[in-house]
């Protein structure tokens, strides 16, 4: 399946606001003022848009799904921020060598099909002296939980890359820089993000469809997951919390 088109299952718009703090964290903790930035598999553009809103000299936004691009315009546009966008796809960026000053990527190179090839390309559109900042989930974190959860239910699927420092400094190379960071997902409740993963995020709604009339005992075990690595809290705001590990890496071009 192209990108382009595992992007159309669901709507990320929606889920994904979910976890769109990442981004606009990694955006202010980047000094961008006066500086050329690209951000690769933007979506609806949340990185994208807060690095513009940083001060970037120029900001390009790349995705491989028209209709998320779409999306990131139009947000672009009611906050009158100056985003460039282009539909492509992370391994082959229609833009010339030495683009940018800062490449980053939010969540997004983890979905690369060949990330060798995705990390080859971020170095190319970087100049000497620059650097390549990415995301991803990592494997004690919520999202590494919830992959675990699943991978009885597939298990042909490999092990994911960017989840350990070991294995994305396998793949980016030694001196690649990781840390681990943390952001608070709030939603209704355990029943409720169950509900948006499998009707909106499309690694989901593709999960559900391939298991069949085995998804309600593969959403059981997500829900079992969710409520132990969270908190409802009181009667004023009895809302699910959890507190959400994730890895940056750092690298130069």
């Amino acid at each position: 399946m192209e990108p382009s088109e595992f992007w159309q299952l669901g709507d990320y718009a929606i889920v994904g606001e979910l976890w769109s703090a990442p981004g606009r964290d990694l955006a202010a903790s980047l000094d961008v003022a006066d500086l050329d930035v690209v951000d690769l598999a933007t979506g609806t553009g949340v990185t994208a848009i807060a690095l513009a809103g940083e001060g970037a000299r120029s900001v390009v936004g790349v995705d491989a799904a028209p209709e998320l691009l779409a999306e990131a315009a139009r947000r672009a546009a009611a906050r009158d921020l100056d985003v460039t966008w282009i539909e492509a796809d992370v391994a082959s960026v229609p833009l010339p060598d030495r683009s940018a000053d800062v490449v980053t990527s939010t969540f997004g190179l983890i979905f690369a099909a060949d990330p060798g090839a995705a990390l080859d390309e971020c170095r190319r559109l970087t100049r000497p002296g620059g650097q390549i900042v990415f995301t991803s989930w990592a494997a004690t974190g919520l999202f590494g939980q919830l992959r675990q959860t699943l991978s009885p239910y597939f298990p042909e699927a490999p092990e994911p890359w960017h989840e350990t420092i070991a294995g994305i400094r396998a793949i980016v190379g030694p001196e690649a820089e990781v840390v681990e960071r943390s952001f608070t997902l709030v939603v209704e409740s355990p029943e409720a993000f169950v509900s948006q993963l499998e009707r909106f995020s499309a690694p989901f709604v593709l999960g559900a469809e391939a298991l069949g009339d085995r998804w309600p005992l593969a959403r059981r075990d997500l829900h079992e997951t969710i409520t132990a690595a969270g908190d409802i809290g009181g009667d004023i705001d009895a809302v699910y919390r959890a507190e959400v590990a994730y890895l940056v890496t750092t690298f130069a071009a």
